[in-house]
């Protein structure tokens, strides 16, 4: 929250990263833009400081937004720039790396910014609105962990700056789990409303290529593939990915497991591959279906034999 003496002219809100420990499911969509902001610095200094104490050239002159830019623009513009480069040079002097712009995410936040101005009001959900989790889900993002600050000040500095120094906000922002964000910031009669939408991107991988990570590192801890040259095993595996429970084939015995990451191993298949009691192994990757949670995730059997 805001910290003790706020300026008379600042109300910002936060909404604590939410993560989803193992599960996460491929998205329908994910265009996350691989923009990187050019990090342009407040005043050449600490972003951090007051903007009141930074020189005139703290505060870029960029020409407003239409409606028009801000549906169709793959990178931020207008004063959605000035807090996406704050953002990027306040994690990059933190040692972090810069996050991503979503175009997703922007649209979710910009959805959810006209609201504010509406109804003249933070909030992170109003009456009738989607949650956060939702929002994003919509507008097509694919993610494990999601977080939101939301803001009224005069300025996107003032802004920026009040959110690094409330600790909630400032936790989002430099948050390293964190990968991606999209902002929307729009004029209301008491100020500018802004939004931060973040999230931990999740890859938009085809079932083929989920399966092919999943064996490159089942293959580097030392088991071989099962898959080739013949497809029956692979076909089992598949099968046994899609049954609710049961073994499929002739293996010795199976793993199917849910998570946002393929770039790792679950401890149980860990385990079993160390044990030297299998030779092989078949992957099968499968869709998993709606989840009930809104966050992103591929579901893999692999049968060890």
């Amino acid at each position: 929250m805001p910290k003790s003496e706020p300026p008379p002219f600042f109300v910002i809100l936060f909404f604590a990263a939410v993560t989803m420990a193992i599960s996460v499911m491929l998205p329908r969509e994910c265009v996350a833009q691989n923009y990187t902001s050019s990090l342009s610095g407040q005043s050449g200094g600490d972003p951090n400081r007051p903007p009141s104490a930074q020189n005139p050239r703290s505060v870029p002159q960029h020409p407003p937004v239409t409606a028009a830019e801000k549906s169709s623009t793959e990178a931020p513009s207008g004063d959605e720039k000035i807090l996406f480069d704050h953002v990027n040079e306040s994690r990059v002097l933190a040692g972090l790396a810069a996050l991503r712009w979503d175009a997703n995410l922007a649209a979710a936040a910009r959805k959810h910014c006209a609201l504010l101005v509406q109804h003249e009001a933070l909030s992170h959900q109003f009456p009738g609105e989607e949650d956060l989790k939702e929002r994003a889900r919509q507008a097509g993002a694919a993610f494990s962990a999601l977080a939101e600050n939301v803001a009224l000040a005069a300025t996107p500095d003032e802004i920026h700056y009040e959110w690094m120094h409330s600790p909630p906000h400032r936790a989002n922002i430099l948050d390293p789990e964190l990968t991606t964000i999209g902002i929307a910031e729009m004029p209301g009669n008491k100020g500018l409303y802004a939004v931060q939408d973040f999230s931990r991107a999740v890859e938009n991988l085809t079932l083929q290529q989920q399966e092919e990570k999943m064996r490159a590192l089942i293959v580097a801890a030392g088991v071989r593939n099962a898959d080739s040259p013949g497809p029956a095993q692979w076909s089992d595996a598949r099968k046994a990915c899609q049954v609710t429970n049961g073994n499929v084939g002739r293996s010795s015995t199976f793993v199917k497991f849910d998570s946002s990451d393929l770039n790792q191993l679950p401890a149980r298949l860990k385990s079993l591959l160390a044990s030297g009691k299998y030779s092989s192994a078949a992957v099968g990757a499968c869709d998993p279906g709606g989840s009930s949670d809104g966050f992103t995730h591929y579901r893999i059997a692999v049968l060890l034999y």
